[in-house]
């Protein structure tokens, strides 16, 4: 179980669990990062060097990074890649 600062120690601005849902001006919020996801399957014929070839080629000219990779019994291999969605902030 978490625990929380007393009342009088809250600082204006911090933001905690019980106000997590109010926006609070000036304080900073931790934000996770938003992925795009894309799954390449690669048949059973595929050897290792091709694969690598098409996962470098994504990484390189896509700006994919590999997210996870399976490798079937029957020597076909799943690779799901992702990259980072960066949303421009409007400034006024």
């Amino acid at each position: 179980m978490p625990v929380f600062p007393p009342a009088s120690d809250r600082r204006p601005g911090r933001i905690l669990p019980d106000r997590a849902d109010v926006c609070v001006p000036g304080a900073q919020y931790d934000v996770m990062a938003e992925y795009s996801y894309r799954v390449l399957s690669l048949p059973r014929g595929t050897s290792r060097e091709t694969a690598r070839r098409i996962l470098a080629d994504h990484a390189e000219y896509g700006d994919w990074e590999l997210a996870k990779l399976l490798l079937y019994p029957d020597g076909s291999r799943k690779a799901t890649l992702r990259r980072q969605i960066i949303r421009p902030v409007l400034t006024r």
